[in-house]
């Protein structure tokens, strides 16, 4: 289990002498709340921090985009062109989930989850799993609500070699490594999708990895189980396939045990959760707060 860092207090570089690069940022951002000019207390303060909070690098939504290799011709995606791997630098990611929970007893943790920390509110395509990341320092403990640059390796994942996923969809995550910004804390917003935006593979795809609010939550089907993962699917409305009915899944807290009921017709004010992709769509709430009754 990844151990949470000591919280950061505001105007306390001092307890940053680990990180001079964050200490330095927030020395930046609370001179003018924490100190004087520096001539006697005259003067106006800057009106903006010296560093950029965002960074320098790309946006997400700038390197993932629409799935232009799905093939709906290719129930067993047996010919796809799917794109190449590619380096990317992405700058100001959110930590929206920490995968701690290994649902079936085999490693199935260690994923995070991302969203583009300057993006108010989220926008498409600005969420992204990075996939069992280093870090840099080595030793260095993120905790949700962190900042964070992503160096590494752009792929778009088609599934398991015992079975790639049908119609050439793909998984976009990173593998690499994440480097500590700044703290903005664990009160992360949610964004509010319509639930039609779940029936097709191109409108889920836009919202992966990003923490999403969808409302008027009805359960379709009795919840079903297989190898640890507990999963229940939900009521998106008609005219689409089996493989596209998306479900609240059991990823990162155990749903079986400390979520609430959920048996076919209960219904849900709202459900927030962390959009996720295995051969079908799943909305990952991060504990039982998550739902609304």
């Amino acid at each position: 289990m990844r151990l949470f860092r000591d919280r950061l207090a505001p105007c306390a570089p001092n307890r940053l002498a680990a990180r001079p690069y964050a200490a330095a940022l927030l020395v930046a951002l609370c001179a003018p709340a924490c100190s004087g000019t520096g001539d006697g207390g005259t003067g106006d303060p800057p009106s903006k921090p010296a560093a950029d909070p965002c960074g320098g690098g790309a946006r997400l939504a700038d390197v993932v985009g629409e799935p232009t290799w799905v093939d709906p011709d290719q129930a067993m995606s047996n010919s796809c062109s799917y794109p190449p791997d590619r380096s990317v630098k992405l700058a100001g990611l959110r930590i929206v989930a920490i995968d701690r929970y290994d649902e079936t007893g085999d490693g199935a943790s260690g994923n995070y989850y991302v969203q583009d920390g300057c993006a108010d509110p989220i926008e498409p395509y600005s969420g992204m799993t990075v996939y069992a990341p280093s870090f840099s320092p080595p030793d260095l403990r993120l905790a949700e609500g962190d900042v964070v640059d992503v160096l590494g390796n752009l792929m778009e994942f088609p599934g398991p070699n015992a079975g790639p996923f049908p119609q050439c969809r793909t998984l976009p995550e990173i593998g690499g490594t994440m480097t500590f910004r700044f703290e903005l804390g664990p009160d992360l917003p949610a964004r509010t999708i319509p639930t039609a935006d779940l029936k097709t593979y191109e409108g889920a795809r836009q919202w992966l990895g990003a923490l999403v609010r969808i409302e008027n939550v009805e359960i379709a089907d009795k919840a079903y189980e297989s190898s640890g993962r507990y999963s229940a699917p939900i009521n998106v409305g008609g005219g689409i396939s089996q493989i596209d009915v998306p479900s609240i899944s059991n990823e990162l807290f155990d749903l079986k045990n400390q979520g609430p009921l959920l048996a076919e017709g209960v219904k849900f004010k709202a459900v927030t959760g962390v959009v996720t992709y295995f051969y079908g769509f799943k909305i990952a709430p991060r504990s039982a707060a998550d739902f609304e009754l």
